[in-house]
């Protein structure tokens, strides 16, 4: 009787222990956020949130999947594979397009190395259905540096005949908002929004809110997603250069690719944390394309290093920079 008694004590264990791996403190440990809300949204718009997840772990962790509880919102990630101390982010997206009012479902995360466990995250929002945006957010798609770029969408209402936007909020400077005025037949209110990214924005993605402050009490607030990137007039290839395992005295070389959109030299190539290390073979002619060996003696220092390169490009002054890892050995 008592073998019985054990047998059930140390199979109710393992189904305790074994089945709520969503409560498994090793895996929340990787993921700050406990829940996400996306408020109230509008018919038509794109919806999206990242949620960081980060190796704070000695090990390599794999993401196997990633999923959702409902057809009313998607998870999507990219990296899947984190060695110590990296992170990726899992998106999540409503699907404002078939389905409306209050929506809740959860994200989950599930990881099968080191160990296998599984994260929940409760996702909330409400779709209003009063409200259609079209397209789904403003996207600026890629816009040079130096040059404006502009995004519009529409925004209908369907109420409420006295129904108004009242302002436009958003925290990026290099932005402005033009409202056209509205146009008010049948029951309907139709407004278009064009928001302008000026000529001063740095190159560098683009992933901001814009809020409608509208003269609704109930809801006065739709947000709207701005999406693009502001490209470089100059890119740089690899984006990190591993000079593997050099000697201490000896030297590696290397080769960087320095792209531009019209024909360019190179004032110089740079690293600040070791100074005299590294020596780049720069050409003096103009042209779109320049290929730079780079040359890498190892000090007397030995040990994994990693150091940021800066190439100047002459009359500009925006610089380009890369990463340089290696390891140096006696």
């Amino acid at each position: 009787m008592r073998k019985l008694i054990n047998s059930i004590v140390v199979l109710l264990t393992l189904v305790i222990t074994t089945g709520d791996v969503s409560a498994d403190p090793w895996a929340q440990q990787m993921v700050a956020a406990k829940k996400i809300n996306f408020g109230v949204i509008a018919t038509g718009s794109e919806a999206k949130k990242l949620i960081e997840v980060k190796n704070v772990y000695p090990d390599m962790v794999h993401i196997s999947d990633v999923t959702t509880t409902c057809g009313c919102s998607a998870a999507t990630t990219g990296k899947q594979t984190l060695q110590p101390g990296e992170s990726t982010h899992v998106q999540v997206q409503m699907n404002t397009q078939k389905f409306s009012r209050r929506k809740d479902s959860n994200l989950i995360i599930k990881f099968d190395s080191p160990r296998f466990a599984e994260v929940r995250i409760p996702i909330t929002a409400y779709i209003r259905t009063d409200v259609v945006i079209s397209p789904g957010l403003l996207k600026f798609g890629e816009v040079q540096a130096g040059t404006e770029g502009t995004a519009v969408v529409e925004i209908a209402y369907a109420g409420r005949a006295d129904w108004n936007i009242v302002d436009i909020k958003f925290g990026n400077k290099n932005m402005k908002a033009t409202l056209s005025p509205p146009q008010r037949s049948a029951g309907l209110v139709r407004f278009k929004l064009t928001m302008t990214l000026n000529d001063s924005a740095k190159a560098a993605p683009i992933r901001d809110l814009v809020t409608i402050v509208t003269n609704d009490q109930t809801n006065p607030y739709v947000p709207l997603m701005v999406e693009g990137t502001v490209s470089s007039e100059f890119t740089v290839v690899p984006q990190t250069v591993d000079v593997g395992v050099v000697p201490a005295g000896r030297t590696a070389r290397k080769q960087i690719v320095v792209k531009g959109r019209t024909p360019f030299t190179i004032e110089s190539v740079d690293c600040e944390g070791m100074a005299d290390c590294f020596k780049a073979t720069i050409g003096k002619e103009p042209r779109i394309i320049h290929s730079v060996p780079l040359d890498f003696v190892a000090p007397s220092r030995p040990g994994r290093f990693s150091e940021q390169l800066v190439v100047k490009i002459s009359g500009r002054q925006e610089l380009l920079r890369l990463n340089v890892t290696g390891m140096i050995v006696n």
